[in-house]
């Protein structure tokens, strides 16, 4: 008889014990903030096209981001823009056996994150940023995406969610969706804190290439606070070849940390906050600074222009349209002439003729442009084959009021001539010597 009573208090007792459930919702508004620490290690290899061969270089990455951000305006339950604030932002490479490292100079520590339509924009209110520098505060995983991984609703232990496109979008840092499978479970409710994970596959598009990821990843959401509090975020990524970065294969793991922000610094209070610009963003902020190493020269340039390549005495950057490969500038340094002198064009014409593998059919433009005081600016456009390829050259030859110079070479297609416009020109135009 006890047993058989016992029996029927387990049964009624059974669905309380075993249906627990959690609103697992983030309430995010403008206003909030946060301090975050994020940690990333990245293994992998990339892979190159050599003479129809395949050819693989080994790829490792560790970086380390620590930052307080404050929410700027919310959309899709997320938050749309913050202002970050980095108290640290390294990372180191290792490709092959050659290491590169990042950091953000003293002067670029405030950055604006917004999650666009077409991927993550970030730009420092300071002035530009370089290629290497936003890279470091945009290829980190992006916080913004946390609330955009619950159901935001009750949910019961075991129960699941599909994520949206926008929380995909974002949390892969794609600039487009093509496909997603990623779904969220919740996996225990424990002394005020519940577990979920993270599984699931999306297709998407970064840089104009194609990009599959895998995602496996446990978050941790605080009952009373109702927000995520830390996520183990493991990513594998399968790249094919783009028009700006190689195929590549790899595999990162993240660690999210998130604290309360008990005191904002002056640069989020609400005075430096009102400061910050609303609607379009001024190119000062937007486009992107280069050096040349050796300080022979300096330009700025839209973000559509990427660094490819860069030796010693060449800098080599691409221009997407919308994803595709539009046109390619070179950018490399010619013999100095005397101060406030310049090279005949004559003797430029000659050498753009003579150039390695090009044989030039038509003549399109000739003759000396428009720049500022005392720089010196030619253009010659030329129609001919580079190799087998038919294409349209553009050759700038500038020069600066010491006398240094610069060959500017950019090659497109001829049906890109016209979407391209002057693109190109005003890349040139930004090209200073400075005083060294």
């Amino acid at each position: 008889m006890i047993r058989f009573l016992a029996f029927l208090v387990a049964l009624q007792i059974a669905p309380f014990a075993t249906a627990q459930s959690v609103n697992l919702a983030e309430k995010v508004a403008t206003g909030d903030a946060a301090r975050w620490a994020i940690q990333l290690d990245l293994k992998g290899e990339l892979i190159f096209d050599v003479d129809g061969k395949k050819e693989t270089t080994r790829l490792e990455a560790k970086a380390r981001h620590l930052f307080t951000h404050r929410v700027l305006s919310v959309n899709e339950g997320m938050a749309g823009s913050t202002a970050r604030l980095y108290t640290e932002a390294v990372a180191s490479a290792v490709i092959a056996s050659e290491r590169m490292d990042r950091t953000l100079p003293a002067n670029r520590t405030l950055i604006v994150a917004q999650r666009n339509p077409d991927g993550l924009f970030c730009f420092a209110p300071a002035g530009p940023l370089t290629r290497d520098e936003l890279d470091l505060v945009t290829e980190h995983f992006n916080p913004q995406c946390l609330a955009g991984l619950l159901p935001n609703k009750a949910v019961e232990v075991g129960e699941s969610w599909l994520l949206s496109s926008a929380a995909v979008h974002t949390a892969c840092l794609f600039d487009a969706v093509i496909k997603a499978d990623v779904r969220g479970k919740l996996t225990a409710i424990k002394d005020g804190l519940a577990t979920f994970t993270i599984e699931g596959t999306a297709e998407g598009v970064e840089n104009g290439g194609r990009v599959t990821v895998a995602v496996t990843a446990t978050g941790t959401f605080d009952v009373n606070a109702g927000r995520v509090v830390a996520l183990n975020w493991k990513q594998t990524d399968d790249r094919e070849q783009g028009p700006v970065s190689p195929a590549s294969r790899v595999e990162a793991t993240i660690a999210v940390r998130r604290d309360k922000a008990t005191e904002l610094p002056n640069e989020l209070a609400d005075a430096a906050i009102a400061k910050l610009p609303q609607g379009d963003i001024p190119a000062t902020m937007t486009d992107l600074r280069y050096t040349d190493p050796k300080e022979r020269y300096t330009l700025t340039h839209s973000r559509d222009w990427h660094l490819t390549g860069r030796t010693d005495s060449h800098l080599v950057l691409r221009l997407l349209d919308g994803g595709q490969f539009a046109a390619q500038a070179t950018v490399g340094v010619w013999k100095p002439v005397e101060p406030g002198k310049h090279s005949p064009p004559d003797e430029f014409k000659k050498a753009a003729s003579e150039a390695p593998g090009w044989v030039p059919t038509k003549v399109l433009a000739d003759g000396e442009l428009s720049t500022s005081p005392g720089h010196w600016l030619y253009c010659l456009v030329v129609e001919g084959k580079m190799d087998t390829l038919q294409v349209v050259q553009k050759f700038y030859l500038l020069a600066g009021p010491q006398g240094k110079q610069v060959v500017v070479t950019v090659a497109m297609k001829p049906d890109w001539v016209k979407p391209v416009g002057d693109r190109d020109l005003a890349l040139v135009k930004t090209i200073d010597f400075g005083k060294k």
